[in-house]
């Protein structure tokens, strides 16, 4: 048996040498061929056996048991061998007759399957298209970032750099007016009080600059009083004005009653001493840039462009001033008496400040008295109203300016007969070109706060100073003869 197992070993050896021979392509070998070669096998290895057996040099088991048991335990291991030995030749040298069939009929039957699919009908591809997907642009943050960086610094630069020009500019008086101011600083003012002085007078526009410039310039002493400056002195140049003694101005007080013309009242100011009557209606005609003076609407045919804004009151003004500094001081008193409230009413009521200030100056020399004026001021108000039935206020009072102001000033036939025209209400329809007088607050509310009456018509008995209205011509004619006028 030890021979037999050794013959079989030498087999299965041979067959694995076969089988790792790589370089070699392998036959592949049937199973009948491989059986016929083992019964070879196991036939020559009996026949020795047999041999054996016959010797009887061969030595005897001691019991039959034994050597039954082993022969047997030798007969497994002979098959489990000669079965391992089977299956490693199937790796080996390839598959059984049985396999191969089984893999001819699984190819037909894949074959079959594949020609099916392909006589399938195809289907049709999907009319949607697939969405591309766009590619985001990636946002170069840093890039923005240097924009908006450079951006604001340019912007602070230009800030600093227009700032700094604008404040050299007002330090050096650099392109402000040459108009001589005269004021007043009162005793014990500190440098916050002498700049709002300043700055209430147009000498400066920056208080903190000025401020600032008194601190570093530190004069001895900044003497109070009158003084005379001009916008275009730089700050250096006013500080050291004030830091002089000087002499009081002489003053003087006038009274400006309401209604009263511009020439009249330039008289007053020559008469006092104060300035020019020439120069003061040259410079008060002129439009000084006040808040007010914007609402005027200048109308080429007014004989004078600001007649009714010179605010009637009592002025302090300084014996040879300026006809700016009067002006101004006068521009802006008006200022502060007509407010925001006022201008609201001339807005509802659909007129200007050019057409209020006219109306006032009717009524201001028109009315017998202060309680006649909402009355008398209806009256012209109905008229423009209804300007179909009563085109022309025919208002005395517009014949007297023409008389007394145009035709004094206007200097020739032609001129005068120009203005006539659009001042003579006589003639021309609805208001005149312009103010006839320059009429005070009870004048200018009666308009803006007139009384509401259906009165066309009035007049006034010169010697009691009553005042008769009338709705028709009829009636009207009638009161004249009632005040003594007909």
């Amino acid at each position: 048996m030890s021979d037999n197992k050794l013959e079989l070993d030498e087999i299965l050896d041979s067959l694995d040498k076969e089988a790792e021979k790589k370089e070699k392509p392998v036959k592949k070998v049937s199973m009948e061929e491989l059986d016929e070669l083992l019964n070879d096998k196991l036939s020559s290895t009996d026949s020795k056996n047999e041999e054996l057996a016959d010797d009887p040099e061969a030595e005897t088991p001691e019991t039959d048991s034994a050597d039954e048991k082993t022969v047997q335990e030798q007969n497994d291991k002979q098959e489990k061998t000669v079965g391992s030995a089977s299956n490693d030749l199937k790796n080996a040298f390839g598959k059984s007759e049985e396999e191969k069939k089984q893999e001819l009929k699984a190819a037909e039957k894949e074959s079959k399957e594949d020609k099916k699919s392909e006589n399938a009908p195809k289907k049709r591809p999907s009319s949607k298209k697939k969405k591309k997907k766009k590619k985001k642009v990636r946002f170069n943050g840093s890039i923005f970032g240097g924009i908006i960086l450079v951006t604001i610094i340019l912007t602070v630069s230009m800030v600093l750099a227009v700032t700094g020009i604008s404040i050299g500019m007002e330090y050096y008086g650099i392109g402000k007016s040459d108009n001589e101011i005269s004021f007043n600083i009162p005793k014990g003012s500190s440098n916050e009080k002498i700049a709002e002085i300043l700055y209430e007078n147009g000498i400066i526009k920056n208080k903190k600059l000025f401020v600032l410039a008194v601190r570093f310039q530190k004069p001895e002493a900044i003497y109070p009083g009158d003084i005379t400056l001009k916008p275009s002195m730089g700050y250096s140049e006013i500080i050291e004005a004030m830091s002089v003694m000087r002499e009081s101005y002489k003053t003087v007080t006038i009274t400006f009653a309401e209604g009263e013309y511009l020439t009249d009242i330039a008289a007053k100011l020559e008469e006092n001493e104060v300035c020019a009557a020439s120069d003061f209606i040259f410079e008060f005609n002129k439009n000084q840039g006040f808040d007010f003076e914007s609402r005027i609407t200048d109308d080429p045919n007014t004989f004078y462009a600001r007649e009714g804004y010179f605010f009637p009151d009592t002025y302090e003004f300084y014996v040879g001033d300026t006809e700016y500094n009067i002006t101004k001081i006068v521009r802006e008193h008006f200022q502060e008496k007509i407010t925001d409230n006022m201008y609201g009413k001339m807005d509802r009521m659909g007129l200007t400040l050019n057409q209020v200030m006219t109306l006032a100056s009717i009524v201001q020399q028109e009315a017998a008295s202060v309680e006649e004026m909402p009355k008398v001021a209806s009256v012209f108000i109905n008229r423009l109203n209804d300007s179909d039935t009563y085109p022309m206020l025919q208002s005395d009072t517009t014949s007297n300016y023409i008389k007394k102001v145009i035709t004094p000033q206007a200097g020739n036939d032609e001129s005068i007969a120009h203005y006539t025209e659009y001042y003579d209400t006589y003639s021309c329809q609805g208001l005149p070109a312009g103010p006839i007088c320059n009429p005070g607050l009870d004048a200018i509310n009666a308009v803006l706060d007139h009384a509401d009456t259906d009165y066309y018509y009035f007049c006034n008995n010169l010697e009691t100073g009553e005042t008769f209205y009338a709705k028709t011509l009829e009636e009207h004619e009638a009161n004249l003869k009632l005040a003594g006028l007909a």
